[in-house]
């Protein structure tokens, strides 16, 4: 019985002694966490039809009606770095439907504004539901919805109104 305990410690000791670092080898010093780079925040998007001259929009909301040809997304921007690449991508109906690369954010802090507009020119935004999100360096830093009634819907978003099926 003494001979096996005598073993069983010498077996212990020897995971010890190997598992134990010799000399300075710092595997157990602390390693300090590098900091992770300021990211863009921001106060979430608004939608409106106009907006005033610091980027505020002028009676918000997130339904507008038909014949509706541009709606704005705002927002607050926070600790952003003014040389990353700021984009939007607007899905309807939950379609990619137009992207944006924004000419946003000089500053570190402030206000920014987009104009949403029918795909290929002017005219009304057909109806549909909108959802935006907005990427700094392809990270989503927003993202909101809004809608625009309307009866012929993206269906008919720059194509013939003829739906007989000849």
């Amino acid at each position: 019985m003494i001979v096996r305990i005598a073993a069983a410690v010498a077996i212990l000791a020897s995971f010890a002694v190997l598992g134990m670092p010799w000399g300075d080898s710092g595997a157990f010093r602390p390693t300090t966490a590098a900091a992770a780079p300021a990211a863009t925040s921001t106060g979430g998007l608004q939608f409106s039809t106009s907006v005033d001259s610091q980027a505020r929009p002028e009676n918000p909301r997130t339904e507008f009606g038909d014949g509706t040809n541009t709606v704005w997304a705002s927002f607050d921007f926070f600790d952003h770095d003014p040389n990353a690449d700021v984009t939007a991508l607007v899905r309807a109906n939950g379609d990619d439907y137009r992207e944006y690369k924004l000419d946003c954010c000089d500053s570190r802090n402030g206000r920014f504004a987009f104009p949403i507009t029918k795909r290929g020119g002017g005219g009304d935004l057909p109806g549909a539901a909108y959802d935006v999100r907005v990427y700094v360096n392809s990270v989503e830093v927003a993202q909101g919805g809004f809608g625009v009634n309307g009866r012929g819907g993206l269906d008919n978003d720059g194509q013939s109104e003829d739906n007989d099926n000849d």
